[in-house]
C-alpha cells in the first residue's frame, strides 16, 4: 500500500475544484438576463466558430535499424494531421485534429506491440499505421479570473522538460490523454498552478496498447525567482489498470534557470531535478526508489554551447526500479532509445553534449551528443552511445531534418544497435 494513497481520494477534488467555476451561458455575462432567440449573439458564436484556424501538418519520415540480434527495420511513413482551431468567444475555445500514419510497407519494421504481428523479427520502429481522432478539446480561459483556464478533452499535456509527463512529439503517432486540466496563477505574479485528471492515456503505439483504464492525478506548481529561475514542486500519482507495474505515486521538485556571465556574452545554462517514487495500487511489486538529475550548459557566442549532465533512476536492490511511463522518453537516455523501460539494475547517464553554433543565415541547428550508461545498484557498465542531430529550416513551411544514433552495448545484455531518421515537415 502506498503511503500517499491516502492522500489520492483528496488530490481529485482539490484539483479539480480549480475548474469548478460557475460559467455564464455561451453569450451571456454574468449578471445579465437568459439570452432570448431575440439577442444577436448566436451569430456571434457562429463567427468565432466559422472564423477559426486550418491547421496542417504533413511529416514524411524515413527511419532505418541495425541491431544485433534481430533482423533490420526500414521504416517509411507519412504522418498527416488536419485540425480546427476556432476562435475564442467569451473566454471559450474548441480545437478538433484527426491524425492518420501511413507506412509503405510495414513487413519491414517491427511497430512495437499493438495490433500488428508484422515486421516481429525485425528492431523495433514505434510508428504504427494509425488513423484517429487526435485531439479534440474544449477549453475555458479568464485573464481576469486569476489567469484561470480549464480545458476538457482528448489533449497534449507537456509538463517542465517532460520527464514525467510528454506528448512524444518525436514519433509519428504522439501521446495524448483524455484528461480534464486546470491552472491559475491564483492572483500571484510569477506563479502557476496546474492539476489534472486523466483516464486514459492514448499511447505511440496505436489504440489497442493505450492504457484505456487509468486514475491518474498530477498536480505540479511553479514560481519564477527572479535572477534565479523558475522552482517547481509536482505530484504524480499513477493508478493504471491496464499496465499495474506502471503505476507509482512520485513526488519531486526541479529547479531550472540560466545567467549572464558579465559583459563577456557567454551564459550558464543550469537545471536540477530530485524525485522520489513507490509502487501505488495494484502493482505486484512492492519498492521505492529515488531519482536525481543535473545538466549545466555554458553558451559561448560563435562557439558554440557546452554542456554536462548526470541522470540516475534509481533501483530498490536491483528488484525494480525508478519509471516515467508517461514521458517523452525519446528526449533522455540517447536517441537510440534503449532504456524506454529502465532496467531493474535502475541507470546512471553521464553525458556531454555540444550545440553547433551554424551563421544564422544556414538556419540550421545541430547537437553531438556522448552517453556512458551503467546501473545504479550495480556497479556494471551497460554501454555508450553517439549521438548527432541536425535540423534545417527551407521556407517558413518547410523543415528537414536528420539524426543518427549509435549505440555499443557491453556485457549487460543490450545489443548493439545504429539508428538513421530523416525526416521532410511541412506545416502551416
Amino acid at each position: 500500500m502506498s503511503l500517499f494513497s491516502k492522500f489520492r481520494p483528496s488530490l481529485v477534488p482539490y484539483t479539480l475544484c480549480m475548474g469548478a467555476v460557475a460559467f455564464p451561458a455561451l453569450g451571456q455575462a454574468e449578471g445579465d438576463a437568459p439570452a432570448t432567440l431575440e439577442d444577436d449573439t448566436t451569430q456571434t458564436f457562429a463567427d468565432a466558430i466559422m472564423s477559426g484556424t486550418v491547421k496542417l501538418n504533413v511529416r514524411a519520415r524515413a527511419e532505418i535499424v541495425e541491431q544485433d540480434n534481430l533482423d533490420n527495420a526500414y521504416a517509411y511513413t507519412i504522418r498527416t494531421r488536419l485540425g480546427y482551431l476556432t476562435e475564442e468567444y467569451e473566454g471559450f475555445q474548441f480545437y478538433v485534429e484527426f491524425e492518420d500514419v501511413t507506412a509503405a510497407d510495414d513487413d519491414l519494421y517491427n511497430d512495437g506491440p499493438g495490433e500488428s504481428t508484422a515486421g516481429l523479427n525485425r528492431a523495433v520502429v514505434a510508428d504504427p499505421e494509425v488513423t484517429e481522432l487526435n485531439e479534440a478539446w474544449a477549453q475555458y480561459s479568464n485573464a481576469e479570473l486569476a489567469g484561470l483556464k480549464v480545458k476538457a478533452g482528448r489533449q497534449v499535456i507537456a509538463l517542465d522538460d517532460q520527464r514525467f509527463i510528454g506528448h512524444v512529439g518525436w514519433r509519428q503517432d504522439n501521446q495524448t490523454f483524455d484528461a480534464v486540466r486546470a491552472s491559475s496563477n491564483l492572483g500571484l505574479e510569477g506563479f502557476d498552478l496546474t492539476g489534472g485528471y486523466i483516464n486514459r492515456v492514448n499511447r505511440i503505439f496505436g489504440e489497442e496498447a493505450d492504457f484505456k483504464d487509468t486514475e491518474i492525478v498530477f498536480v505540479n506548481g511553479s514560481y519564477k525567482i527572479k535572477d534565479v529561475g523558475k522552482l517547481t514542486g509536482f505530484g504524480y500519482f499513477l493508478d493504471i489498470e491496464d499496465s499495474p507495474a506502471n503505476s507509482n505515486d512520485t513526488v519531486g521538485v526541479r529547479l531550472a534557470g540560466s545567467k549572464p556571465l558579465g559583459d563577456s556574452g557567454m551564459s550558464l545554462a543550469y537545471a536540477g531535478s530530485f524525485a522520489y517514487q513507490e509502487d501505488t495500487g495494484d502493482n505486484p511489486t512492492d519498492y521505492d526508489a529515488m531519482y536525481y538529475a543535473i545538466d549545466l550548459g555554458l553558451k559561448v557566442p560563435e562557439t558554440g554551447t557546452f554542456g554536462v549532465g548526470y541522470e540516475v533512476l534509481g533501483s530498490d536492490d536491483g528488484n525494480f526500479a525508478f519509471r516515467t511511463p508517461l514521458a517523452t522518453l525519446h528526449k533522455f537516455n540517447g536517441f537510440a532509445d534503449v532504456f524506454l523501460v529502465t532496467p531493474a539494475d535502475g541507470l546512471e547517464d553521464f553525458y556531454i553534449y555540444y550545440g553547433i553554433p551554424f551563421p544564422k543565415e544556414w538556419k540550421m541547428k545541430g547537437k553531438l551528443v556522448y552517453h556512458y550508461f551503467g546501473g545504479n545498484d550495480s556497479i556494471g557498465k551497460f554501454g555508450q552511445e553517439f549521438d548527432a542531430v541536425v535540423t534545417k529550416k527551407l521556407s517558413s513551411n518547410l523543415s528537414l531534418g536528420a539524426k543518427l544514433a549509435y549505440f555499443d552495448g557491453d556485457e549487460a545484455g543490450f545489443a548493439d544497435r545504429t539508428k538513421l531518421t530523416i525526416d521532410l515537415t511541412f506545416a502551416f
